[in-house]
């Protein structure tokens, strides 16, 4: 009797070690829950790491639309200058087509600061990632509103007043050097002005876009300072002789200014495009941590 009494029933055994073992599980589950909310920054939770994120593909979709942002502008003002529009469109086309990259400069800053925001950035890991995303996004958009002003800049000078030096003025003049000096004089005051505000390779363009007008107006200017006609016929034939160069010149300025701005920029999205991988990355994980922790996605 008492052998039957003790002995478990048959069957009871297995369930009891099903039941021990579903409250163990449970309890740990529970305990990992417990630990996950506690380890969780207070006032957080999914939904603001659902928010950041959102926020996140919309900056940087917005990267998308300066390009063609920039082309636009690039080309209209482009034809407002070689084609002598005038001040009032010119002014018109930087009011309207620049100022359309401006407000999304703008708006992205301000995206980016109420991003800084989020609860969830309490968290060391998010904060960390989010802050490589910002800086490398504000370099993305401090580059194109530096591009503006180099556009303008190079439009303004070289597109403008340089222009006309050789567009312009008639080599079969008898006034072609006193035309060009001049000119040049009017073309190497605009390269002045278009260095203030420009970035470095810019500047160095201009530079060196100036030290090729310098060059030819200081051998016009030697025509002019002739002392007799068969002088002033060897000093223009000379100054002829210098004028086959200068596409040259300009073309390798350009292939230079080319060189330098393209791998500046491919290095900046390629730092942008790499925190934005790693923001994305860490984004999920933490909305993975959410779920695990609710049980939700089971």
């Amino acid at each position: 009797m008492e052998e039957t009494i003790s002995a478990p029933p048959k069957g009871r055994s297995g369930r009891t070690v099903i039941i021990v073992v579903a409250l163990v599980a449970a309890l740990v589950a529970a305990g990992l829950g417990t630990w996950f909310a506690l380890s969780r920054p207070a006032g957080t939770g999914r939904a603001d790491v659902v928010r950041l994120d959102k926020h996140r593909m919309i900056v940087d979709n917005s990267m998308n639309l300066y390009d063609p942002l920039v082309e636009q502008f690039s080309g209209r003002y482009s034809n407002a200058i070689s084609e002598k529009a005038g001040q009032p469109e010119e002014e018109k086309v930087l009011s309207q087509d620049r100022e359309r990259i401006v407000r999304e400069s703008q708006a992205n800053r301000d995206r980016l600061e109420h991003m800084a925001e989020s609860p969830i950035l309490k968290d060391q890991a998010v904060a960390e990632s989010f802050n490589r995303f910002k800086d490398q996004y504000s370099a993305v958009i401090a580059y194109n509103d530096q591009l503006l002003i180099n556009t303008t800049n190079i439009y303004r000078s070289v597109g403008g007043p340089c222009a006309a030096l050789h567009s312009s003025l008639n080599v079969a003049s008898e006034s072609y050097a006193q035309d060009y000096v001049k000119s040049a004089d009017e073309c190497l005051a605009a390269l002045v002005t278009a260095k203030d505000g420009a970035d470095a390779e810019t500047t160095t363009l201009l530079t060196e876009v100036e030290a090729v007008i310098r060059g030819q107006r200081d051998k016009q200017q030697e025509v002019l300072n002739s002392k007799d006609t068969f002088e002033r016929l060897s000093k223009s034939m000379l100054a002829g002789l210098a004028l086959l160069d200068i596409n040259d010149a300009f073309a390798k300025a350009q292939t230079t200014y080319e060189t330098a701005t393209k791998d500046k920029y491919s290095k900046i999205i390629e730092s942008a495009n790499s925190a934005n991988s790693d923001f994305e990355g860490v984004l999920k994980k933490s909305l993975e941590q959410f779920d695990a922790a609710s049980g939700e996605g089971k």
